[in-house]
């Protein structure tokens, strides 16, 4: 290589601005995190292996659990053909010993066989290294589902009409929705008590208290299937125990030869018996964690750990304070292994991009928060554990939560201020107690359980152990309201989208010609009736695929996880659970308010425009002279939410209210309760956004719809206290006696960019930390903060090969911001960067 060319590849690797690297990791782990980062390079990776019971009419990639992310439409072919299923089946491995009675048994009880089969018989047992302390290696499956060929028939038969309805309801621009995988908080702490001894157990007994008539029909098939299922950690345990005796032989080192035979004596108790010390608790949790994501085919988005910091303080006091059993250093590096094989989910996916990362997948960790009575519950495990994350960030799984509330310690909030400083994309979000326990109790959690509550996903607030919340699946697009409104039920003109909607064509009832309308009450009371229909429209085909995977789909080991499932003999996904939610998460919150704002003033109290001008300016994107001065008029000049105005923060208030309470009305075919929350995911940036048309507040077409409950970039202009208060606000604010509000139980995203500048200092600091608690007053649910410099990631854009490990914020979720696509990072770029 010439000296000319040494030198331009030294500027290459050259970043204008530094970005934030691991630090003080231990050798253990500093060698898992970089083994972990050689991406496609490794010799060994968790990649799918799909299996299959060899029928010609199997199946084995779901289709209807991907009808939520719609950039997954274009590969869903019929009957098996598309390019997912006609993929993983021609790389299945049958599954050829399966008993011979296999097809007289009912679908749970062959889900369960075929599982464990695929488990124990064909996924190799592997220990990574002789730098890891637990086992538990490949669990990126893809299963058959099981069906006979009449099953198969009727499943092809609902699933294309599922199809159809879908693909309509998000081609025709209400958003988009489908039951999908993960999102839940097993009950971890009650494996790490008292172990799936206790869970086999409890479904034998429960299976001993049926009736004959029970027992042949579909609830002793249930208990069968959930006993068949609770077996199988102990019995998988068991072969890794023999993996890690076998390796003693060539362990390089006396040292190892102990950690190999104290890993086989962990897994030999764990998780079938109670946990008795710290790295068996730690052992437990990854096995029991991993299969739930190996039953569903489905790995790692929302399969969240809930309270680690509280189930797990008990043994970490024992082993590390009280009787110092082993070091804190070694139970940072037992974790070490924890976090290397959570991340090892994306090796799924691993010869895409970045190790096949697009995003956080969301396998939650939970730290902090209060107790019963309001007291504090941090300990030194929550600092222990809030060390590792600072250690090996930036690294995206497990993704911690933080709980904050009155009586956080000033301890933490230091920490997790010293934290947010020097991690860009924030390592953690932050969950705001107060106001996510009135929500749990809107929706019926009383208040004495209330408190204990937990996250999964990016932040949806859930119960752990006993509740399946949907908390991903329906997310219908508020903005198409607007649209309804305007053109009394039909698509606007020019909104076609062949063949799903046609131009003019009557998608909704028709609630009057606005041009009509002589005062705002008259549109507001129209435009209500369109946001009562599009709920109704989402339930109604949300509910086809709840039936369907209740009938198909079942998961025996998921359900034995969830309080509720082996007491009523039901799947989780049937209506097992003690609590059983599906949550609306409505996207497009803010653009749908100042929209309205701009309506109400220019049209109503001004008289400025017609709403003939308004709908001629949106048919023609504001393209021309007289339209691009009302679009400025549109975006500067009316009240807008997020500045902690009266009129604005009312009308979100009224907004908000009006669409969560609609949502309570409506049950699911197999009881799972309608709620309401505010999540967005990527949404607003990409799919929902792209087939909404212009809108009253002056978006164009095709443009960013708002984020969460986020104000819409660049509305936000008096800083954030003052969009912190109108997140507040628009979440209920607080009584007269001062008692929270909260109409969104799920929780509600709201993602904040600083400039990294403010906290330099430690008086910056310190008002940050204000800001915080100021928060925890007045403000919403959840915080997730970028500490980004816009120049930075637009330096980024133009040199990715120097920024390949900068994490960005961009909604409840992490990801790498050379993984996602140009159009959502300039939206990180153009957020609004606020001082303090």
């Amino acid at each position: 290589m010439s000296s000319s060319e040494n030198n331009s590849e030294s500027k290459k690797k050259q970043a204008n601005y530094s970005i934030a690297e691991p630090h003080d990791l231990l050798p253990r782990s500093k060698w898992l995190r970089d083994y972990y980062f050689k991406g496609a390079e490794r010799e060994w990776a968790n990649e799918y292996m799909s299996f299959t019971t060899g029928t010609e009419w199997d199946t084995i990639w779901e289709e209807s659990n991907y009808y939520i992310a719609p950039e997954v439409h274009t590969y869903i072919g019929n009957e098996g053909k598309g390019v997912f299923e006609s993929s993983l089946r021609s790389m299945a491995i049958p599954v050829t010993s399966l008993p011979d009675n296999f097809w007289d048994l009912s679908l749970p009880e062959r889900r369960a066989i075929f599982f464990k089969e695929v488990m124990l018989n064909y996924i190799p047992q592997e220990i990574i290294s002789e730098n890891d302390l637990i086992a538990g290696g490949r669990f990126n499956t893809q299963l058959s589902n099981t069906l006979t060929k009449k099953e198969a028939k009727k499943h092809w038969k609902m699933n294309l009409r599922n199809r159809k309805a879908f693909f309509k309801y998000h081609k025709s621009g209400f958003g988009n929705l489908g039951a999908t995988g993960g999102h839940l908080i097993p009950d971890h702490e009650t494996i790490i008590t008292k172990g799936f001894k206790y869970i086999h157990h409890l479904a034998k007994e429960k299976y001993e208290e049926l009736s004959k008539k029970e027992i042949s029909g579909p609830k002793g098939a249930e208990l069968r299937a959930m006993i068949i299922a609770s077996e199988l950690p102990r019995e998988l345990a068991k072969k890794y125990a023999e993996e890690c005796r076998r390796l003693k032989n060539s362990a390089s080192s006396p040292e190892r030869v102990k950690e190999l035979e104290q890993m086989a004596q962990n897994l030999e108790r764990v998780p079938w018996e109670p946990a008795e010390t710290f790295w068996q608790g730690v052992q437990a949790l990854w096995i029991t964690h991993m299969l739930i994501m190996a039953d569903e085919s489905y790995p790692g988005p929302g399969v969240s750990f809930g309270r680690g910091d509280q189930f797990l303080w008990p043994l970490y006091k024992k082993d590390v304070i009280d009787e110092k059993n082993i070091s804190k250093d070694f139970a940072k590096e037992i974790l070490g292994s924890f976090w290397f094989h959570c991340n090892t989910v994306y090796d799924a996916q691993i010869m895409v991009g970045k190790q096949g990362i697009t995003s956080a997948f969301g396998q939650l960790l939970t730290l902090s928060g209060c107790g019963p009575n309001g007291e504090d519950l941090t300990n030194e495990l929550t600092y222990t554990l809030l060390e590792v994350i600072d250690e090996w960030s930036p690294i995206l799984e497990p993704k911690p939560n933080v709980r904050l509330h009155r009586n956080s310690p000033e301890r933490l909030l230091d920490i997790v201020v010293s934290m947010i400083s020097r991690s860009q994309g924030a390592p953690f979000l932050l969950n705001f107690d107060e106001r996510s326990i009135a929500g749990m109790v809107e929706e019926g959690i009383p208040e004495e359980k209330a408190w204990d509550y937990a996250c999964v996903g990016c932040l949806e607030n859930t119960m752990q152990g006993n509740d399946r919340s949907g908390t991903v699946n329906c997310n219908p697009n508020l903005a198409k309201s607007i649209e309804l409104t305007l053109w009394n039920g039909k698509t606007m003109p020019g909104n076609s989208n062949e063949p799903w909607s046609k131009d003019g064509e009557l998608i909704a009832p028709k609630t009057g010609s606005p041009e009509q309308f002589e005062t705002w009450d008259q549109f507001w009371n129209a435009w209500k009736a369109q946001i009562e229909y599009l709920i109704k429209y989402t339930v109604d085909v949300y509910n086809m695929t709840e039936e369907f995977r209740a009938k198909f789909l079942p998961t025996p080991y998921v359900s034995t996880l969830f309080r509720g499932c082996i007491e009523k003999g039901l799947d989780i996904r049937n209506g097992g659970p003690e609590l059983r939610f599906i949550t609306i998460e409505g996207v497009a919150f803010a653009t749908t308010v100042d929209s309205l704002l701009a309506i109400k003033y220019f049209v109503y109290d001004e008289k400025k425009y017609s709403i003939a001008q308004i709908k001629d300016a949106l048919v023609h994107n504001f393209d021309g002279k007289e339209y691009s001065i009302m679009q400025s008029q549109l975006k500067n000049k009316a009240p807008k939410y997020g500045n902690n105005d009266d009129q604005a923060d009312k009308m979100a208030r009224e907004i908000m209210k009006l669409w969560a309470k609609e949502t309570w009305k409506y049950k699911t075919p197999t009881d799972f309760q309608y709620r309401p929350g505010m999540l967005s995911w990527n949404y607003w940036a990409g799919a929902d956004a792209n087939l909404t048309p212009a809108t009253p507040d002056g978006r164009l077409a095709g443009t960013f719809l708002s984020n969460a409950i986020c104000p819409s970039t660049g509305a936000d202009k008096k800083g954030p206290t003052a969009v912190t208060n109108s997140v507040g606000l628009a979440l209920g604010g607080k009584t007269e006696e001062g008692v929270y509000i909260n109409y969104l139980p799920n929780g509600a995203s709201h993602t904040i960019t600083f400039n990294p500048s403010i906290l330099r200092d430690p008086e910056n600091k310190e008002k940050f930390k204000a800001y915080l608690k100021g928060y925890i007053e007045n403000g919403g649910t959840s915080l997730q903060v970028n500490m980004l410099d816009a120049n930075m990631l637009i330096d980024a854009q133009q040199h990715p090969e120097n920024y390949t490990n900068l994490l960005v914020r961009v909604t409840g979720y992490n990801a790498y911001f050379n993984a996602i696509g140009k159009e959502l990072q300039d939206e990180i770029i153009a957020r609004e960067s606020h001082q303090m």
